[in-house]
């Protein structure tokens, strides 16, 4: 009976991770619609920008203005903007607020029990959990696909039409030479971070139904982490 109800457990989940993962998917058609800042590839190399989102996370992964025209990365610059938001002092808050989301619930995250044991293994696990994200969907991918990783903020329309446009940024992003397209980077990158996450978690947290439900719950956070660059205030560090 335990074994049969795991199982009709993990099917549920995948079920959902599922329809999480195709409506990604259906969001990154219709590319008409995303007439936002753009990429001209004749630019040269730019500086990364000194603004914070939310006043504490690193903007270097964020276009603000929403009628910039600006270069494309080039591939140094991709990984130098994984190891800014990696070595950030934001990165441990982070990390914290995640694993304080999943040592409180229960519901999030891995099975580490409880105590501040288990909020510290948590913490370890959500830092290796952000850092492969970085370094996969903000890096090595982008780097290999040439596509973009940066945020371009909308800026601007109703409140609704920038939440669904901070949501469908997870499925469509920029190329290197300025044109729309899936952002393969972004959803390939989280699915490689998932996998290698079950390196570390507890055995009672492997499944293929569990996988695929972190990979859906990933998308999503990541997809509400936009909200804050959409709408979070900035500032610039004087000199």
């Amino acid at each position: 009976m335990p074994l049969e109800l795991d199982l009709q457990g993990n099917q549920q989940m995948f079920r959902c991770a599922a329809r999480l993962v195709v409506c990604v998917i259906a969001l990154g058609s219709g590319y008409s619609s995303y007439g936002q800042g753009r990429i001209d590839p004749t630019l040269p190399p730019g500086l990364f920008p000194t603004t914070r989102t939310a006043f504490i996370f690193p903007g270097v992964n964020t276009v603000k203005d929403p009628d910039a025209v600006v270069p494309p990365l080039t591939s140094a610059q991709k990984f130098s903007m994984f190891r800014r938001r990696t070595l950030d002092y934001s990165f441990p808050v982070e990390a914290v607020m995640f694993a304080t989301l999943s040592h409180s619930t229960g519901i999030v995250g891995p099975k580490y029990g409880e105590g501040p044991r288990g909020f510290s293994r948590r913490f370890v696990s959500y830092t290796g959990s952000m850092a492969s994200s970085n370094f996969f969907a903000g890096a090595l991918l982008p780097s290999l696909l040439h596509q973009d990783p940066r945020y371009f903020r909308k800026g601007r329309g109703s409140v609704m039409s920038r939440i669904l446009y901070a949501f469908k940024s997870e499925a469509v992003t920029r190329s290197d030479s300025g044109d729309l397209t899936f952002n393969a980077s972004n959803v390939l990158g989280l699915g490689m971070s998932t996998a290698l996450t079950n390196a570390w978690y507890p055995g009672s947290n492997l499944s293929f139904g569990g996988t695929m439900h972190r990979f859906a719950l990933r998308l999503a956070i990541t997809g509400t982490l936009n909200l804050f660059r959409e709408f979070g205030g900035g500032y610039k560090p004087e000199p």
